[in-house]
C-alpha cells in the first residue's frame, strides 16, 4: 500500500500541468508566428464548429486515457455531464478539490481506487461513489495489467462541456496535435479555464504561473475557452 501511494504521488499526468509545460516551452518560438497566422476562438465558434449533439460519442484521448460523452449536461435533469471513461493500468489523477463541481464514479469494469476526504476505497463493477465539491479527492487504477472503465459524472457540467466543444472545434479545424492545441496561447487559455474549477495550492500556483501569464496574453488577443 505504501509503495502504491508513493507511485501515485510520483506519476502525476494531469492535463493542467501538461498544457502548462507545452505552452511555456514553446511560447518563445510560437507566440508571434501563431497569433499572426491563426484566428482566435471567439464566442460562438464552439457552437458553430462542434455542438453538444456532435460532442456526444466523440472520443477524446490523452496519455492512454480515453473517454467520450454519454449525455450532455443540457439533456440531464440535474445538469450532469456523463462520460464513458477508460483509464490505463496504474493511471491516476492526484488529489484535487473542486470549487463547486461534484464528481461521481460508477465502475463498469476493473477496479477503481478512490480517496475522498482522506478515506480510501476500492470500487468494483456495479459500485459507485461521489467526490463532493470542496472535499479533496483522488482516483487511480490499482491494476498493473487491466484497464479501468467507469461512468463519470460532473455536476454542474456545462462549463466542462462547453470547453470540450471548443476543443472539438479546434480539432475539426486542424488546430490541435492530438487533444492539445497547437497554439500555446489557446492551450494556456483552455488550461486556465480548467484551473479555475479547482482549488490550487501554493505548489500548483507556482508550477502554473507561466501558464497563467500566457493565458492573460491569449485573452488579451481574443482567445477564448468557450
Amino acid at each position: 500500500m505504501k509503495r502504491a501511494r508513493a507511485r501515485r504521488r510520483v506519476e502525476n499526468t494531469e492535463l493542467l500541468v501538461a498544457l502548462g509545460l507545452v505552452g511555456a516551452a514553446t511560447a518563445g518560438f510560437a507566440i508571434a508566428r501563431r497569433f499572426r497566422s491563426e484566428t482566435p476562438v471567439t464566442p460562438g465558434t464552439a457552437e458553430r464548429a462542434g455542438t453538444s449533439r456532435a460532442l456526444i460519442g466523440h472520443e477524446f484521448s490523452f496519455m492512454g486515457h480515453v473517454f467520450h460523452v454519454l449525455e450532455s449536461s443540457r439533456d440531464t435533469d440535474d445538469g450532469s455531464l456523463r462520460l464513458d471513461y477508460s483509464a490505463p493500468p496504474q493511471a491516476n489523477v492526484s488529489e484535487h478539490t473542486h470549487h463547486f463541481q461534484q464528481e461521481s464514479f460508477e465502475v463498469v469494469s476493473g477496479k477503481l481506487g478512490l480517496r475522498v476526504g482522506g478515506q480510501e476505497l476500492i470500487l468494483k463493477p456495479g459500485q459507485s461513489a461521489i467526490g463532493p465539491p470542496r472535499v479533496p479527492h483522488a482516483w487511480w487504477n490499482p491494476s498493473e495489467e487491466e484497464r479501468l472503465r467507469f461512468v463519470a459524472g460532473i455536476r454542474p457540467g456545462i462549463e466542462v462541456e462547453t470547453m470540450f466543444e471548443t476543443l472539438l472545434g479546434l480539432m475539426q479545424e486542424g488546430k490541435t496535435i492530438g487533444p492539445l492545441p497547437k497554439n500555446p496561447l489557446q492551450a494556456a487559455v483552455l488550461a486556465r479555464e480548467i484551473a479555475s474549477w479547482v482549488v490550487l495550492g501554493p505548489v500548483e500556483k507556482a508550477l502554473l504561473a507561466p501558464l497563467f501569464a500566457l493565458a492573460f496574453v491569449g485573452k488579451s488577443l481574443g482567445y477564448r475557452a468557450r
